[in-house]
């Protein structure tokens, strides 16, 4: 530290310009009297068409100059394959290069959040998070009927948040067959997913903003740029941190500093009130480890001295994974799949460039969230199966009180009817052998026109880990997930895609837009039996890139790393605000929850500072 030179100071340095950082860094930044200084290691690429254009969402995957190309080690339980994980690497993070889908958790999934010890956390206590962050953008008569999306509720949407979401203009007669799909099979929404409730199939809200064309809507260009002129507010790009630095003195361990190297140069900048971690899953529980806090016998084989011996720092880790099934589509209908073609692509560029209209400008997504029984709807073949389900779990039930908690928690939600399942889809093709390198992933090995089906599993019971190997913040950390070592995340995966493949795919009028009415498979696909089903989702599994629960909110004698509040146990002025602190992953995807949380401490750090101020 004595070599390094010193940035100003702040009063809070946030570690990290992703999706939760920079939600931080405007609320707080709202404070005249409060300096904010953000650490990005990626650039602004706000401007960047390749990030703006939502027809480019894949693109990205696998690009160093975006990506931060994190992989799993082999996994066991899936045939030791290694997986892919994307993380943004630029301002905004991962909001800059996600699917764009602004779906939400239940009332039930946040709910869950207090019945884990979390005092004050309910749906009711985070919903208007989700809608001070949400600018709800209307859409005409034509594009509500088209889509099938009637049942949207402005009411209970955000009008003038920072984070656009609309329904597309443009679309294909495959989004506009999806939701009536689910209503030929009798599972149609029921409601507006907003409200935390519904279940059923339906089109979802994209982050698009129409303003200007159509853009990509995301951290950096919803809650940075129109705040980043304030005097109060420090943004450092190419800002590599280092560590967390503390003074051990008074004998807790209190935050007072980050080292930082800024394009080749180390400092050292002072948090005079608190440092703020948005490292994300991966990335948070590195930094804390780097720093000190962590399993004290992992720190001190890598000769890092102990600061806090915290075992729970880098476990509970959760992932949303899904069996894709990919489908040839009618002739005539235009997918991404058409973008191969360079001529094709060079003319949507430049229409895109144009007037941002075009195949990169849409950006239509189909979704559903189900139960078990709308998966299962022969009453015999559900109680079969539930019963199978709930065995596989018994018989395989942690000994680890809070990770049983989490269990009962899930199992109580399967048996009342709550979701088990999520459907996406793509318009386009997928390579899904290639899970460990994303740059091929999302390019079919044949040409042709093709719609994928993404079966998630919602709630998984297997859980992960995320350590670091090596004393140095630029080498990424073992990422560990685990994937279906519990064998009744197999068994459910396995139903959920022989739901898709045996009835969505099959239901009208989906099954009238894809040859021979939804049986003919892209080339690298198998069709599904009940024998051979399991052995096909360990050989074609994916993760929907959802990682969580690393540095888990839950009491500290419960495998906890983070109070109510963000505050990192046995720390002074050190909270960590980003996925990582999930305890028991939601369903659907995570964006939406990232800014909520982010939302509600920045309200919480406001109500320390104004309370230290004695205002």
């Amino acid at each position: 530290m004595s070599s390094a030179l010193s940035l100003p100071s702040a009063d809070y340095v946030i570690c990290g310009g992703g999706t939760a950082g920079l939600t931080l860094a405007a609320r707080l930044s709202e404070i005249p009297s409060v300096s904010v200084a953000v650490l990005e290691a990626g650039l602004d690429r706000s401007d960047d068409p390749n990030i703006l254009a939502p027809g480019l969402l894949t693109a990205l995957y696998g690009d160093p100059d975006y990506d931060w190309i994190y992989k799993t080690v082999p996994q066991e339980h899936v045939n030791d394959r290694v997986i892919g994980q994307p993380r943004g690497k630029q301002l905004g993070g991962s909001s800059a290069i996600n699917y764009l889908a602004y779906t939400h958790a239940s009332q039930t999934n946040i709910d869950n959040f207090g019945l884990l010890g979390n005092e004050n956390w309910t749906w009711a206590q985070l919903e208007p998070y989700y809608t001070k962050s949400e600018h709800y953008t209307h859409v005409s008569e034509e594009v509500i009927s088209d889509l099938n999306v009637s049942w949207i509720d402005p009411a209970i949407h955000g009008q003038s948040g920072p984070v656009f979401n609309s329904f597309p203009d443009e679309y294909s007669p495959l989004d506009e067959a999806w939701p009536r799909a689910y209503e030929t099979l009798g599972i149609g929404v029921d409601s507006d997913p907003r409200d935390g409730l519904a279940l059923g199939g339906y089109n979802i809200l994209t982050n698009i903003n129409k303003t200007n064309g159509v853009t990509r809507s995301y951290a950096a260009t919803a809650y940075l740029n129109p705040v980043k002129d304030r005097s109060n507010l420090a943004v450092y790009t190419g800002a590599m941190v280092q560590k967390i630095n503390f003074d051990t003195s008074s004998g807790t361990p209190c935050a007072t500093s980050v080292s930082v190297n800024v394009n080749g140069t180390d400092y050292v900048i002072e948090a005079s009130t608190e440092v703020l971690l948005s490292g994300g899953a991966f990335g948070s529980p590195q930094m804390l480890e780097l720093s000190g806090v962590g399993n004290s016998t992992l720190l001190e084989s890598l000769g890092i001295e102990t600061i806090l011996d915290q075992p729970a720092v880098g476990e509970n880790l959760q992932d949303h994974v899904y069996m894709p099934l990919g489908y040839q589509v009618v002739d005539g209908i235009t997918t991404l799949d058409d973008l191969v073609n360079e001529t094709f692509f060079n003319e949507a560029y430049d229409q895109y460039l144009e007037n941002g209209t075009g195949i990169l400008a849409q950006v239509a997504l189909g979704g559903a969230l189900l139960s078990l029984n709308q998966i299962l709807p022969e009453s015999e073949e559900f109680n079969t199966f539930k019963n199978h389900y709930l065995n596989e779990v018994q018989t395989n039930y942690p000994h680890d009180n809070s990770l049983s908690r989490q269990y009962n928690l899930i199992i109580n939600d399967v048996e009342q009817g709550q979701e088990v399942a999520q459907h996406m889809n793509t318009a386009s093709g997928m390579n899904p052998e290639f899970a460990n390198d994303t740059t091929q992933l999302f390019s079919p090995p044949t040409p042709g026109n093709y719609f994928t089906i993404l079966g998630v599993l919602e709630h998984p019971l297997s859980r992960g880990t995320v350590h670091i190997h090596k004393n140095d913040p630029s080498v990424h950390p073992l990422i560990d997930p685990h994937y279906l070592e519990h064998p009744a995340d197999l068994a459910m995966l396995s139903k959920i895609a022989l739901h898709i493949q045996n009835k969505l795919a099959q239901a009208y009028p989906l099954s009238s837009v894809l040859k021979d009415n939804g049986t003919l498979y892209q080339d690298v696909y198998t069709t599904l039996t009940e024998e051979n089903v399991e052995s096909e989702v360990k050989r074609l599994l994916q993760s929907e890139y959802h990682p969580a629960g690393t540095c888990a909110m839950l009491p500290r004698d419960a495998s906890g790393v983070v109070d109510p509040r963000f505050n990192v146990y046995g720390i002074d002025r050190l909270r960590v605000i980003d996925a990582s602190i999930v305890p028991l992953q939601p369903r659907a995807n995570l964006q939406t929850f990232v800014y909520a949380i982010a939302e509600r401490a920045a309200d919480f750090i406001k109500e320390d500072y104004f309370a230290s101020q004695g205002s």
